[in-house]
């Protein structure tokens, strides 16, 4: 392999209503081999993850980021899909532990790669910076599922005035006009919230798709029942789906794409969707009876506001716990051993091109 391979960025995690959730023990179900690093913030774990998936996409082979929920710009994981090995972060909130130990997961501890005597030096710190942390983290998820709540009641205000068999009628005729096999699933977040706002990449993983349907209009319209009504017929048929859930709430879809189609079901209310030539919009409030959009943003501006505070206050609660995680890491950073680390990742590195004499197609 010569030209540099593809390289895309999803989210796996998410801070939600729930508390932290995460998809990579679904994602890691079935891969060949995998490697869990295990080690405190600053051990090292994120920058292993990015240079040994640039360093597969350097050599040609398809890379898929699992960015981290709780800082966006570093990743919790890395996925190389030809030859179906995954590099992950095993010191997650909650933790990834191996199934079969030694045989497909191989725990990598960083915790050997470090000076204990300046971890003993700096002991108070450590446990000052993890309880402030754990603070902050347990606020945040006060203050969001608060705001799941208060969104709830947005969307059952909005969902009263839901024709069902306007819905049940629209889910037919796309159902009919989109799927006239490969099977199977995949699950990701489509955003999360961070402490600078919602980030997401909808836009830039849904570019290579052919079709796109936007679905637009207020929460509680029934854009992520009709995502979901779809994905469930598309399933049925033996179609290979992404399902993307919303960062706050799991259960809701934000987006699906249907691999084999190229296609994508996209809920906008969520996210903000650049439309281009091809995009199929459809405007949900014409399923909707007897509903004014003037008058039920003025029935729920109370709801809207106190939701949009809750986010804001998130926002804070976010940057208050990642402060404290940044001592953490400053701490253990100075106490490790990055030349010896260097060596693993390129030990690792090593064994994961050697799969490619395993895997057939390579």
């Amino acid at each position: 392999m010569s030209q540099r391979g593809k390289v895309r960025y999803v989210f796996a995690s998410s801070h939600t209503s729930q508390g932290f959730y995460t998809f990579i023990p679904e994602l890691m179900d079935g891969l060949s081999k995998a490697y869990i690093l295990k080690g405190p913030p600053g051990s090292g774990k994120s920058s292993m993850i990015r240079l040994i998936g640039d360093l597969m996409s350097q050599q040609g082979y398809e890379v898929e980021f699992w960015v981290s929920a709780q800082d966006p710009v570093v990743p919790d994981g890395v996925y190389i899909p030809q030859l179906n090995v995954a590099v992950v972060n095993g010191s997650l909130p909650r933790p990834i532990e191996p199934k079969y130990p030694g045989v497909r997961e191989i725990i990598v501890n960083l915790c050997e790669y470090w000076d204990q005597v300046i971890v003993d030096q700096s002991q108070r710190d450590i446990i000052d910076s993890v309880d402030q942390a754990d603070k902050s983290w347990s606020q945040l998820y006060r203050t969001l599922k608060e705001a799941s709540r208060v969104k709830e009641e947005i969307r059952k205000s909005n969902a009263a005035h839901i024709n069902v068999g306007k819905i049940e009628g629209l889910i037919q005729q796309l159902s009919s006009e989109i799927m006239e096999s490969r099977f199977g699933e995949k699950h990701y977040f489509a955003g999360i919230i961070t402490e600078d706002g919602l980030v997401d990449y909808i836009n830039e993983i849904s570019a290579g798709c052919a079709k796109r349907y936007i679905f637009r209009g207020p929460t509680g319209s029934g854009k992520s029942t009709v995502i979901y009504e779809l994905a469930r017929e598309a399933r049925q048929k033996g179609y290979f789906l992404e399902y993307y859930h919303c960062g706050l709430e799991v259960d809701y879809l934000v987006m699906i794409i249907i691999r084999n189609l190229q296609l994508a079901l996209i809920e906008s209310g969520h996210v903000e969707v650049a439309s281009r030539p091809g995009d199929t919009v459809v405007d949900m409030t014409h399923y909707m009876d007897d509903y004014d959009h003037e008058l039920m943003a003025m029935q729920n501006s109370e709801a809207i506001r106190c939701f949009e505070a809750l986010l804001l206050q998130a926002q804070q609660d976010l940057e208050q716990g990642h402060q404290a995680t940044r001592k953490i890491k400053k701490i253990y950073a100075s106490s490790m051993d990055f030349e010896r680390l260097d060596c693993k990742r390129q030990e690792i590195s090593q064994e994961i091109s050697r799969q490619s004499e395993r895997e057939p197609g390579c």
